[in-house]
């Protein structure tokens, strides 16, 4: 699909076709059709496109060495993306981005998949600045990106601070799983965290920004995002790396205090039935002459056990 947007009093309008005014081009989940009708109205290589269509797709840019856009130029990003992991829970992926600028002054977006961040770019005024739609929608996007990271980032922390208040009360497999996705998600963050912070720091000598002073502070300001959102994943990493092994800890402790139980329980339910055994014996036994004979082997085997029972519990067995 590809939405054809625009501006109108600083904000991204559609239109039903691409004329002079059209600014942007946004591109979602292109079929084969569209692909070609963009390569050959743009004279794109087709990989600019193609590239998003896999999801282990690298951050990188091609073309940002010109002087002036002689050839398509390509920024390609990674974005988060909340899916259900096979578990049942929330799964973060990363998925590719790619923004590309044509040699006539256009922009053109394409993703795989819906995201949440083209739809805020879609509803807010574009910032106004003195750069040309190009470099200002090049850092704005690049801006969303990083700022989405963050708040993924935030519905992380609180999902594992969630957890870590239930391993007091509760050591669930359900848990365990949702810690499994957490670091999956996590470990996903910082391959693609890194590598957008490389292409970002490319985009300093990149030649088609006309004036540095005007885009190097924007630029600046994403990098600190991004920055921030790296930090942020490797202490979430070593975090949850800590609380697994915690959880592991607390489930083995729980199995021994189970086997600690039931293993002084069989100790002292054996008395009644070494008692017994003795006394079914067919040979002159004590109390075999008494009618009452029954009562006192009663008394005796459960005098037997509350002694070993309080014994145990002295020792901390029981």
């Amino acid at each position: 699909m590809i939405n054809y947007l625009k501006l109108d009093n600083d904000h991204f309008v559609s239109s039903e076709t691409d004329t002079e005014d059209t600014l942007w081009l946004a591109v979602e989940q292109p079929s084969e059709e569209e692909i070609n009708h963009l390569v050959t109205t743009y004279k794109l290589p087709k990989d600019y496109i193609t590239g998003v269509l896999d999801e282990s797709e690298n951050s990188r840019v091609e073309g940002l060495h010109q002087n002036a856009l002689e050839e398509p130029a390509l920024l390609l990003l990674q974005y988060p993306h909340a899916t259900v992991s096979p578990s049942g829970y929330k799964q973060l992926n990363t998925l590719p981005f790619a923004i590309i600028l044509t040699t006539d002054g256009k922009v053109i977006t394409v993703v795989n998949r819906s995201t949440d961040f083209l739809k805020h770019v879609f509803a807010r005024a574009i910032p106004d600045n003195h750069l040309s739609i190009q470099e200002t929608l090049v850092l704005y996007l690049s801006w969303q990106v990083a700022i989405s990271y963050n708040y993924f980032l935030k519905e992380l922390i609180k999902q594992t601070d969630k957890l870590e208040g239930e391993l007091k009360v509760s050591t669930e497999n359900s848990q365990l799983y949702q810690m499994m996705d957490i670091q999956k998600g996590l470990v996903y963050f910082e391959s693609a965290i890194d590598s957008n912070l490389q292409v970002m720091n490319l985009l300093y000598g990149a030649k088609i920004f006309k004036n540095p002073r005007t885009h190097l502070p924007r630029l600046h300001d994403i990098l600190i995002e991004m920055q921030q959102a790296a930090t942020t994943t490797q202490i979430q990493l070593k975090l949850v790396d800590k609380i697994t092994d915690t959880f592991s800890a607390i489930v083995s402790n729980n199995l021994n205090n189970v086997m600690k139980i039931l293993t002084s329980l069989t100790i002292v339910l054996t008395i009644p039935t070494i008692i017994g055994g003795i006394f079914g014996m067919n040979v002159k036994l004590p109390f075999a002459d008494r009618d009452d004979a029954f009562w006192w082997i009663f008394v005796i085997t459960t005098a037997t056990c509350i002694f070993v029972t309080r014994k145990l519990k002295k020792r901390n067995l029981l």
